[in-house]
């Protein structure tokens, strides 16, 4: 993920970058408001810690799946961001050391029968340039999800930034660090059953040497998760902001 737009994957993200149905009108309502919310920027200078690596080293490992599964894990991440908000430029399968690392997802195998890791990325250009990215990872139990969550919520990588848990979805947690590219990143991540999501924003504008305020980013990630599979976000926030 980067902090510059672009039309293609940038080399690195330097300082430059129970199940939730809702209603079509209410739908409609929430990527208005997060359009607007897109549309917004702002930053400032915010207090930081010291954190972890950005290896993944102890990760859990994600189950491997068959080729046409990975079909469902798409259409899981897919919904965070409606095609008429964002532009997706990056997508395909991922593992759990990505999360901390920012590999890149990978495309389809030579060989289309061969089994795949059970983890999926989707990345997209906001209007506003912010860098956008939901995944998801399948795991072998629910307890192997709530240790990678636990994890994957720590302090890590150069700097983290105060945070904690998500107004919304419900048991989500925040996580605000700076990533392995320097660049200020906001995270949401939430455990459903074997199943762990994340989505992440990286504001774009950033300036070299000044960590932004991300409180934008992040009410701009939990409100995207919200649209995810088994979110259980009661309602529209009225909270977000337009």
């Amino acid at each position: 993920m980067s902090s510059e737009t672009s039309d293609s994957r940038p080399r690195g993200r330097s300082l430059a970058r129970p199940r939730t149905l809702l209603p079509g009108f209410a739908l409609a309502c929430l990527a208005a408001a997060l359009a607007v919310l897109l549309l917004r920027g702002g930053s400032g200078p915010s207090g930081s810690r010291p954190a972890g690596d950005c290896s993944g080293r102890g990760a859990p490992q994600v189950v491997l799946m068959a080729p046409t599964q990975l079909g469902t894990l798409r259409a899981a991440v897919a919904r965070v961001l409606p095609e008429r908000v964002g532009r997706l430029y990056e997508e395909g399968t991922i593992v759990g050391r990505d999360i901390f690392s920012d590999g890149a997802p990978s495309g389809p195998a030579v060989d289309p029968a061969q089994r795949r890791p059970g983890g999926y990325e989707m990345r997209w250009w906001a209007p506003n340039g912010d860098d956008l990215v939901a995944d998801v990872l399948v795991f072998a139990s629910p307890q192997i999800a709530a240790r990678f969550i636990e994890l994957a919520s720590a302090s890590r990588c150069g700097e983290s930034l105060p945070a904690g848990a998500a107004g919304r979805p419900p048991l989500a947690r925040n996580l605000a660090w700076t990533n392995p590219d320097r660049a200020a990143e906001a995270d949401v991540l939430l455990a459903r059953g074997s199943r762990v999501y994340r989505v992440a924003d990286v504001p774009a504008g950033q300036v070299p040497g000044r960590t932004p305020d991300l409180s934008r980013a992040l009410r701009t990630v939990d409100s995207l998760a919200c649209l995810l599979p088994d979110a259980r976000c009661s309602s529209v926030s009225h909270g977000v902001p337009a």
